[in-house]
């Protein structure tokens, strides 16, 4: 069934098949026990509202349960609504919903791989700087790395 297939009546809080009352009495929108207004079930009604920002000052988005408390610093992106948090407090049935508004929604960026500008390569050691005859203990607590091909620093 279709979430628009069940209809509840506000008055006497009766449950019909749409389609029945089309069939018996040709109008969906009158209860017939009691007279008055129906209105469709929600597919899922233990579902809550979540919203998505995002934070125009830092760029950061960010997904709530809640409104937030000071709505007018964010932009809302997509507000929808999906099961609450589980036992766990993971929100991943929310974000998988989310991603059918949103396609781009959370998804993990890749950070750029750290190569030697001499060779290329991708393997190197990383090393604290230490003492130095020129300099002392100066930047002895900055680290360099080596790369394990070429042996440069960079």
């Amino acid at each position: 069934m279709g979430e628009s297939d069940n209809v509840t009546c506000a008055g006497c809080g009766s449950s019909f098949n749409r389609m029945f009352l089309m069939g018996k009495q040709g109008n969906a929108q009158v209860c017939p026990m009691c007279g008055g207004e129906l209105t469709a079930e929600e597919e899922h009604p233990d579902w809550i509202t979540w919203y998505y920002y995002k934070d125009p000052e830092y760029g950061d988005y960010s997904l709530w349960d809640k409104p937030p408390l000071r709505p007018e610093e964010l932009e809302l992106i997509q507000e929808f609504k999906a099961p609450p948090r589980d036992s766990t407090g993971s929100s991943a049935k929310a974000k998988e919903i989310l991603r059918t508004y949103v396609p781009d929604a959370f998804e993990e960026t890749p950070k750029p791989e750290i190569c030697c500008p001499v060779c290329g390569s991708t393997e190197f050691t990383i090393l604290n700087r230490g003492y130095s005859v020129w300099t002392g203990f100066l930047g002895s607590g900055k680290v360099k790395r080596v790369c394990n091909r070429c042996k440069r620093e960079f």
